[in-house]
């Protein structure tokens, strides 16, 4: 039995979602067919008399009702040797872009049968979708930006499904990214409980600038800031010293500036670590910055 990775393990929880929805819309169109057959029947039978208006709607329904009824029964059959056939095409947000385009191709095609029983040409479609896609882009400009967006995020990839980004500068919103949807990214901090995540609009990729951590180590940094009477004496040799023995005791790459601004002097301490032990990294090198430079000199 092949084992099932995580990336594959996140296909296939997408395709059964997709085969959810595919099967509620299936059942729709089911339902809607057969009551629309009905009662024309009843027509037909004379048992009720029924306008005619009514009966040619419902006639021009059954038709379109049939023709998505049998694109959808079609994708939810095909959809599956779709995103296999895909699965070496690229990272998962591809295959999920492929899978997307596949299903709005059949239904493309259905719509164009449709279009083609009730006699309607190929240059009156063209002015009909014209008229409706101006009045329709008009009115939800901001869905088709954000669809685009979605696009832009999946062909041009900034950041991919498990990386760690950072959206913004001051007040910013990091994590890992579990989702990149329609309308939303989704951000969690706390990758091992997804208790608590952020949904992040995607027009806000374009107005903020992004920080990819990657997926392994990434540098960070922070400050310790020393009024003019705590200072430790001797302190260039006292950070030597601490730098040897944070290597030594914790197997991190760590460097300490020494500097000061506005607020005073300040150790800026750069190091390498994944995100999940960048807090566990910074809170042992704190204590140790506390140990080395401050309860010594005491």
């Amino acid at each position: 039995m092949k084992k099932r990775t995580p990336r594959s393990g996140m296909i296939y929880t997408k395709l059964k979602k997709v085969h959810k929805s595919l099967n509620t819309f299936f059942i729709f169109f089911v339902l809607m067919t057969l009551i629309a057959l009905g009662i024309v029947a009843v027509d037909r039978r004379q048992i009720f008399d029924i306008p005619e208006i009514i009966t040619t709607t419902l006639e021009t329904l059954i038709v379109i009702f049939v023709s998505y009824g049998l694109a959808t029964l079609f994708t939810r059959l095909t959809v599956r040797y779709i995103l296999n056939y895909f699965e070496e095409f690229g990272e998962i947000e591809e295959r999920i872009l492929m899978g997307k385009l596949y299903l709005g191709f059949v239904y493309l095609i259905a719509s164009l049968v449709v279009f083609s029983v009730f006699g309607i040409t190929v240059n009156n479609i063209a002015i009909f979708l014209g008229l409706i896609t101006t009045g329709f882009a008009f009115a939800i400009r901001d869905v088709i930006l954000s669809y685009f967006i979605w696009f832009i995020l999946l062909t041009k990839k900034p950041f991919k499904i498990g990386d760690y980004i950072r959206v913004g500068e001051d007040d910013y919103l990091e994590g890992q990214v579990k989702h990149i949807g329609l309308f939303y990214v989704i951000v969690t901090p706390t990758p091992d409980t997804y208790d608590d995540y952020f949904k992040i609009p995607n027009k806000l990729f374009l107005e903020q600038p992004i920080k990819n951590h990657g997926r392994g180590k990434f540098r960070s940094e922070f400050d310790m800031y020393f009024s003019m009477d705590e200072l430790p004496e001797n302190l260039p040799a006292k950070i030597e010293a601490l730098k040897e023995k944070v290597w030594n005791s914790i197997d991190v790459s760590v460097s300490f500036f020494l500097g000061s601004d506005s607020d005073g002097v300040k150790i800026t301490v750069y190091y390498q670590s994944t995100y999940e032990r960048r807090d566990q990294m910074r809170h042992q090198i704190t204590g140790m910055m506390i140990d080395e430079l401050v309860k010594a000199d005491n």
